[in-house]
């Protein structure tokens, strides 16, 4: 089988990405499992649904087939980004994933997690890659998260309410975001970055 690279999408411009199944690939989604847009567009789309079950099954059944596939797309692109849909699994996966975004030092790779946990005990030993932008994901609850090393975050801003003042605002294609060298591709240490509600 083959891993499903997406080519991109009208919000992520061309950028590559590599997807897993929204919510049960999740962990700390009690907050936004019922307005997942990744899980929505499973239920819309069923050849969607298809291709990220897929890439997990080949996760599953071989995580080295699964990482050498990724690999060879992303090392072909100056962008690319981890989990339009899905998450961090666990530790070992974590491991594997920073180990590829060494390898691949022409590539940018964006990641987003609320696997909070993991994420904390392996940058407790372990540098964080130039080339990894890695962004904690803040439940829509408000409740806070353990971010020792500071990470940036981002924000979802849920209809009827404005971002906090000192939030940078989505400007909703990562494409032209990372050709200017703003928004996620460029949060420092303490930022957060804000999405409105899809």
């Amino acid at each position: 089988m083959k891993v499903t690279i997406s080519k991109g999408n009208s919000k992520m411009g061309a950028i590559p990405s590599v997807s897993l199944p929204p919510i049960v690939t999740c962990k700390h989604c009690e907050s936004c499992a019922k307005k997942c847009y990744a899980a929505k567009l499973c239920r819309i789309y069923p050849s969607v649904k298809a291709s990220y079950d897929r890439n997990l099954a080949i996760l599953t059944e071989s995580r080295d087939a699964y990482f050498t596939q990724v690999k060879a797309s992303a090392m072909m692109s100056r962008y690319f980004r981890f989990h339009v849909s899905g998450d961090i699994i666990d530790l070992d996966y974590l491991d594997r994933m920073v180990k590829l975004i060494r390898e691949c030092k022409g590539t940018d790779f964006l990641v987003f997690t609320k696997n909070y946990e993991d994420v904390n005990e392996y940058f407790a030993k372990h540098r964080k890659p130039r080339n990894l932008h890695l962004i904690m994901s803040l439940p829509f609850d408000g409740a806070e998260i353990a971010n020792p090393h500071n990470m940036p975050t981002a924000a979802v801003i849920l209809k009827g309410n404005d971002p906090k003042p000192s939030y940078k605002v989505c400007g909703g294609n990562c494409t032209e975001c990372a050709c200017r060298g703003v928004g996620c591709w460029e949060l420092k240490k303490g930022e957060t970055i804000a999405f409105k509600e899809h």
